[in-house]
Formats: structure tokens, sequence, C-alpha cells
């Protein structure tokens, strides 16, 4: 008999807080661990348009991360109550996708003669505005995968809403 005190890599291999499904049965615990995420893209676009204002754009997106369903009772009878239904993997549910857009304007007044030597900028004063999550799209987290909660299939949480930051930088 295998108990969750007796195997210290659980986490290593995926198990939730080192207790496994099935304490009898740890092969039936077995995942791919360490990749949230199927696809990944990551597109930034970067201009200088006139007036010397700088603009850069970013998109990230990701398919949605892996999740487990679990029954919410002790089905085998081995004192945990982390039991999946019958044929359902771990991490075998997937949560909503990611999608965020992020854009940076930003514009340099100089001033003072060009330094000298290898160093030839000239001092600046550089006003700048940063938009994370510019659209505002909120970003579900993964639902919650217990099948007796009422919240079971529904996201409870999500990731950060717009952030608007606006600075003055003297380079």
């Amino acid at each position: 008999v295998v108990v969750a005190q007796n195997f210290p890599n659980a986490t290593q291999y995926g198990l939730p807080e080192g207790i496994p499904m099935d304490s009898y049965n740890l092969r039936s615990d077995w995942a791919v661990a360490g990749t949230p995420t199927r696809h990944t893209l990551n597109a930034t676009v970067n201009a200088r348009l006139p007036l010397g204002l700088f603009v850069t754009g970013r998109m990230n997106t990701t398919s949605g991360r892996p999740y487990t369903i679990l029954t919410g009772r002790d089905d085998n009878q081995d004192n945990s109550i982390n039991d999946r239904p019958p044929g359902v993997a771990r991490n075998s549910a997937r949560g909503p996708r990611f999608l965020s857009f992020d854009f940076n304007i930003s514009k340099a007044f100089f001033f003072g003669p060009a330094a000298t030597g290898n160093n030839s900028a000239r001092p600046n004063v550089n006003l700048f505005g940063n938009m994370t999550n510019a659209f505002n799209r909120p970003n579900y987290n993964p639902p919650s995968g217990v099948m007796t909660s009422p919240n079971f299939g529904r996201s409870t949480s999500a990731g950060n809403p717009r952030e608007v930051e606006i600075g003055l930088r003297f380079q």
C-alpha cells in the first residue's frame, strides 16, 4: 500500500498537494505537468510616428489552461475527497482562453548640448503612457472542477482589469 506520506515527489508528477487520487494506484494520476497551455501567441508592433512619438502595441493570447474534474466525494474509500469520475484523466478539462492587448506611447523632449565622447545622447525628459489589457477584456481563470460545488463549471475569478500608467522620466 502506498500512501501520500511515502510519495514525497507527488507535486513533481502533477498531483495536488502531494495527495494522489487513488492511494492504491499512483499510475492513475499520471499527467503532463508544467505545460499550462497548448498554444501561445505573442505579437509586438513598434512604430515611430510624426512629431517624435513612439508607439508599441502588443497582443498576447493563449489557449485555455488545463484543470481537473473531481467528484468531490471519497469514491474509492481512501479517506481523500479528490477522486475523479471514471474515465476522466487529470488536467483533461480546459479553461477559458486568455487575450490581452497592451499599448505604450512615448515622447522624448531633448534639451542641452549633446554629450561628448562615446555617449552622444542628449539629456531628455520622456513622457509616456502605458495601458495593459487596453480593451478591459475579462480573462477568466479556470472554472471550479468539483462536481459537488455550486460553482461547478463556472469561473469565480479573473485576471487583472485594464491598468493605465502615466509617467515622466529624466534620462
